[in-house]
């Protein structure tokens, strides 16, 4: 079981990367922070493909990757994001763009639990490029389009354990929790809760509703291969 599950990760990971480039090397990257988690940085660059440094600087600023480290050289309100739709959390979308999970706030109220909306939200597995306003430290979702679709049923997700119960994990997503299935019979040890680990996660299109719990700050990440 553990090597078809690795094999499924290689699989996954070859057909994500088809879907956009791979980000620019470290030496001439620019970007704009999206998320800081746990001691590193998650970076937008023009294209909205995310990835990460370790370094620090608030939400919203840009940054020059030089020599391994970020430079702060001005300010961002906008910012566009790429990435795959993981799950709708009430009116929170979580977007994995290179592994990378991000929770944006949603609103325009395309919440697939509105029954007021006359727009059908991408669903899990849908590749999107989305418009995003960085206000209060936090995502906020202005616009979202979809530009194509992930043929597989998992992709590799890097993120913070918040928690483990039998036969689940709850992962930190800037302040807003995914809670997943694991497979039948495995439990996780107490012991990964706090630690960044990279897992295939189901995208199945079982939408979850939930509370709009989004905080502004968060804590988690995972750094690129």
């Amino acid at each position: 079981m553990r090597l078809k599950g690795f094999l499924l990760l290689i699989a996954v990971t070859a057909a994500t990367a088809a879907l956009w480039p791979a980000a620019g090397g470290a030496g001439n990257f620019k970007g704009i922070v999206v998320a800081n988690q746990r001691g590193a940085l998650l970076i937008a660059s023009p294209a909205g493909l995310v990835r990460a440094i370790t370094g620090r600087a608030s939400i919203g600023s840009r940054v020059i990757l030089s020599g391994g480290h970020a430079t702060v050289v001005g300010r961002a309100s906008k910012v566009t994001i790429r990435g795959i739709v993981v799950r709708r959390i009430g009116k929170t979308l979580i977007l994995s763009s290179n592994r990378h999970l991000l929770a944006i706030h949603n609103r325009v109220a395309r919440s697939v639990a509105s029954t007021t909306s006359t727009t059908t939200a991408p669903a899990p597995g849908a590749v999107v490029t989305t418009q995003v306003t960085i206000a209060n430290g936090g995502l906020e979702e202005d616009d979202e389009q979809e530009v194509g679709q992930v043929n597989a049923g998992s992709i590799p997700v890097s993120a913070v354990v918040k928690a483990v119960g039998p036969g689940t994990v709850t992962l930190d997503v800037q302040g807003q929790t995914l809670t997943v299935p694991l497979p039948s019979g495995l439990t996780l040890p107490a012991s990964i809760v706090g630690q960044t680990v990279t897992l295939s996660l189901s995208l199945g299109n079982d939408d979850e509703q939930g509370d709009d719990s989004n905080s502004d700050n968060g804590a988690g990440g995972g750094d690129d291969d």
